[in-house]
C-alpha cells in the first residue's frame, strides 16, 4: 500500500465516507508532514470539504494546523466558513480557532459568515482585544 500514490485531481470528487477514503486518509498520514500539508493545499480549491475531513485525520502537529488554518481563511472562499468551523474548531479548539479567526485578514464576506455561523464569536474575539 505504500506505492499508492494519489493526486488531488485524482480524489477531489471524494466525499470521505468511501472504502478509498480511508486509503487516502492511511496514506495521508505516512506522508512526511510537508508533503501532507502541499497536498492538501492543493486540494483545497477542487474539494474544500474532503480536503477539511482529511486534515482531521491528517495527524499534523499544532503549528501546521494552525498555519494551515490561517492559509484556508485567505484562500478560501465566504462559502466555506461553515465548514471551517465544523472541522477545525474540534481540532484547534474553540479559544485557539476564533482567536485565529479574528487576527487573520479576510475579507469582508468571509468575516461576516463566519461570525454569521460561529454565533457572533468572531465579533466577541475582535471586542476582546
Amino acid at each position: 500500500m505504500g506505492d499508492i500514490r494519489f493526486t488531488p485531481a485524482q480524489v477531489a470528487s471524494r466525499s470521505g465516507t468511501a472504502q478509498m477514503d480511508k486509503d487516502v486518509r492511511h496514506w495521508l498520514v505516512g506522508l512526511p508532514i510537508d508533503e501532507r500539508l502541499d497536498f492538501l493545499k492543493q486540494l483545497w480549491p477542487l474539494n474544500y470539504r474532503y480536503t477539511l475531513k482529511l486534515l482531521q485525520a491528517a495527524q499534523l502537529p499544532r503549528q501546521e494546523n494552525e498555519d494551515m488554518f490561517r492559509h484556508l481563511l485567505r484562500t478560501g472562499q465566504h462559502n466555506t466558513a461553515q465548514e471551517l468551523i465544523k472541522r477545525l474548531e474540534p481540532v484547534l479548539g474553540e479559544r485557539r480557532f476564533w482567536q485565529i479567526a479574528s487576527q487573520e485578514v479576510v475579507t469582508p464576506v468571509m468575516r461576516e459568515f463566519l461570525n454569521y455561523y460561529g454565533g457572533g464569536r468572531l465579533e466577541s474575539q475582535s471586542d476582546e482585544k
